[in-house]
Formats: C-alpha cells, sequence, structure tokens
C-alpha cells in the first residue's frame, strides 16, 4: 500500500472509531466556547478537532481565506468536495479577501453554502450552513491558537434544529465522514504550510 492511500486509510479508521465513540457519549463534546458556539446553540452533535502547525498563524491563514469548492477546494477529499479538481497547492491572492456573508459552496455538486458569520484574520473562520428546509444548521468553526513555536488550528463542527429520523440514523457515518476529512484536510494543510 503505498504511503498516501495507507494514511488515508488510518485517517479514515481513526474517524470511525471516534465517531463511534462520539455517538457513546451522545455525541456531544465537551471543551472550551469557541467562536461560533453561540450559532448553534442546542447541538445534537459537536466534534472538535485540532491539530499543531509549526509556524504562525499568519502562515495559516492565507490557506484557509481561500477555501470553498471552486475556489481552493477544502484540502481534503478533493473528488467529494472540489468535484475532482486539486485543491491549491499555493496563495491565490485573488482569493484572500473573506467578509461575513460571502458564501463559500460546500462541494461542486451543488447544494446549500456555507455562509461566512465571522472572518477575523489570523483568528477565526466562522461559517454557517443550513439544510434546504432549515431543519437542520450547522456551523463550522476554524480557531487559530498561537502557541510557542507554532500554531493549534481547531475546527469545531455543531449540529443542531430538528434533524429528520433518517439524519439521526445516517450520524454515525456523516460524524466519521467528517473526522476522516478533517484529519485529511489536517494533513494536506500541514505539507502545504511546511513546504513553503
Amino acid at each position: 500500500m503505498r504511503p498516501v492511500k495507507r494514511t488515508v486509510a488510518t485517517a479514515a479508521a481513526a474517524a470511525l472509531t471516534g465517531a463511534l465513540a462520539a455517538l457513546a457519549r451522545g455525541v456531544r463534546q465537551p471543551g472550551p466556547l469557541l467562536p461560533g458556539d453561540r450559532l448553534v446553540r442546542a447541538p445534537v452533535a459537536t466534534r472538535t478537532l485540532s491539530a499543531w502547525f509549526p509556524t504562525g498563524p499568519d502562515s495559516v491563514w492565507p490557506w484557509l481565506a481561500q477555501m470553498g469548492a471552486g475556489r481552493a477546494g477544502w484540502y481534503g477529499v478533493d473528488l467529494i468536495d472540489n468535484g475532482g479538481k486539486g485543491s491549491a497547492d499555493r496563495i491565490v491572492p485573488d482569493l484572500q479577501r473573506i467578509v461575513p456573508g460571502d458564501e463559500l459552496a460546500a462541494s461542486t455538486f451543488g447544494g446549500p453554502p456555507f455562509v461566512v458569520a465571522q472572518a477575523v484574520e489570523n483568528r477565526a473562520l466562522v461559517m454557517v450552513l443550513r439544510s434546504g428546509r432549515g431543519r437542520l444548521r450547522t456551523s463550522y468553526a476554524y480557531v487559530l491558537e498561537p502557541q510557542a513555536g507554532g500554531t493549534r488550528l481547531m475546527a469545531r463542527l455543531r449540529m443542531g434544529g430538528r434533524p429528520a429520523l433518517g439524519a439521526m440514523l445516517a450520524a454515525p457515518l456523516v460524524l466519521a465522514g467528517h473526522e476522516a476529512g478533517q484529519r485529511i484536510q489536517f494533513l494536506r494543510l500541514r505539507r502545504r504550510i511546511t513546504a513553503r
């Protein structure tokens, strides 16, 4: 098995294990209050993952600012997230301006976009996604925390509202997919940032 495929398989296995453990805990995850948490007040699921980068927030932020399907991609599973087009491997100056109200396509296959709720350079990018019928509301926050010799990047997913029974039954797969995608995104971001 090639190293990249092994890394993806390992991330997927770890994500499935984490998702099942989260369900056993009631799908809620304790932790500090982060930007965007108040956008989904009574979450039915909360997942927070983090990664450490050996550089300052000002080197990580430009990669976050340009995210979005049809933009620089999401640096995750490009086949799903970006219609098979590879995510950018460089900073794209024309995509660095991001402000509240901007819409970021979740994928190139359609569906509701993420709407930027908060964008504080080198600190936090918070997005909200609502299902077509408004039954499910999701917030997604990327929070940059400076640390000695680097940056801790936290990604928090919060889902709330009144999900349909089918959505609740699919929750383990959704969480497993989310965790696998998030871990892959962190790995690919680290490679891009440290290669500069």
